[in-house]
């Protein structure tokens, strides 16, 4: 979640809401559901023992009933496979019009929230659950699997090498959506570091020879949940970008110290691959740019301005 997440209302009322979470819940009334944040769903909470996630409009359609049905999906496979708990899909209302997923909630807050208040052994304790996890998630035996249950990735996997070179045309792409839409936000030094990130990427080729896992696509530490008095490790959410990627993506904790960083990777199975560490680095670089493309195609200036706080904040970690 990122400071844009955090301050963007919702753009669905609960009176709206309520009629189609009453077919599910019949009891529950209006007081009794409270908005928490809005990003890719806007996200209640329900009696202190539901979440809600109603997508957002952009995603009020076919499109965000499948992402829906898919992430329901990956969740129902990943439950029984990895070490901490994720989600649970209750309910999920099946309609075009106002997709949503209603979740049992799993107890804690983000580990974004409560770090502060966490001892170094007890951040360390953490790091290393995460390593765990992380390590099962990206594990070989589980993207094995996970082809079989999800047979329209097959096509991209008859070898990693063929993964590679389909991501590697991926980016490419990526990067001049960057340079058409992103850059004109951006001043000369902004422009000129955000190239550097991506040929320094592009141009090694040891940053294509990865092997291709499950990934989150979305891990960080507001979607990592502590109990805040016992301070223990209680779950993960949000998997609705779940899919076979590169896993160096579900390792950028660059913002929460070196400490929690090097608990992670010591505990992290795979943390000897090749060009692991310019992988994130590059990752972490460009978080900027989604929110500046989509702000400018979807018209959200929030959005655009979250992407220029990030390259700003971005910059600094990362200096050329």
């Amino acid at each position: 979640m990122s400071f844009y997440e955090e301050m963007n209302p919702a753009d669905i009322t609960v009176e709206e809401i309520l009629p189609f979470v009453k077919k599910f819940l019949p009891n529950i009334q209006s007081k009794s559901i409270h908005f928490f944040y809005h990003g890719t769903y806007n996200v209640f909470e329900i009696n202190q023992k539901y979440i809600l996630r109603v997508a957002d409009r952009e995603f009020r359609n076919t499109r965000g009933l499948e992402m829906l049905r898919r992430e329901f999906k990956i969740l129902s496979f990943l439950r029984k496979r990895l070490p901490i708990s994720i989600p649970e899909i209750l309910y999920l209302h099946d309609s075009k019009e106002i997709p949503f997923s209603i979740h049992q909630k799993i107890l804690g807050k983000s580990l974004v929230f409560v770090s502060n208040q966490l001892s170094s052994d007890q951040k360390k304790k953490i790091g290393a659950e995460i390593g765990r996890f992380l390590s099962s998630l990206h594990s070989e035996i589980l993207m094995k699997d996970f082809l079989i249950t999800f047979s329209d990735q097959e096509e991209l996997m008859n070898s990693s090498s063929d993964f590679n070179q389909f991501y590697k045309l991926r980016w490419k792409t990526r990067y001049e959506e960057a340079k058409e839409i992103a850059y004109q936000y951006l001043n000369q030094e902004q422009q000129e570091w955000l190239t550097k990130i991506f040929e320094d990427y592009l141009n090694n080729d040891d940053n294509f020879t990865f092997s291709p896992r499950v990934s989150h696509c979305d891990f960080d530490t507001s979607n990592i949940l502590i109990e805040p008095k016992t301070k223990q490790l209680t779950g993960t959410i949000d998997f609705e970008e779940c899919k076979i990627w590169d896993p160096a993506v579900d390792l950028l904790f660059f913002d929460d110290g070196p400490e929690f960083m090097k608990a992670v990777l010591d505990d992290y199975e795979y943390s000897k691959q090749k060009s692991l560490e310019a992988r994130m680095k590059f990752y972490y670089s460009r978080t900027c740019v989604p929110y500046l493309v989509w702000g400018t195609t979807h018209n959200r200036p929030g959005m655009i301005k979250e992407g220029l706080r990030k390259i700003r904040k971005n910059m600094k970690m990362f200096p050329k």
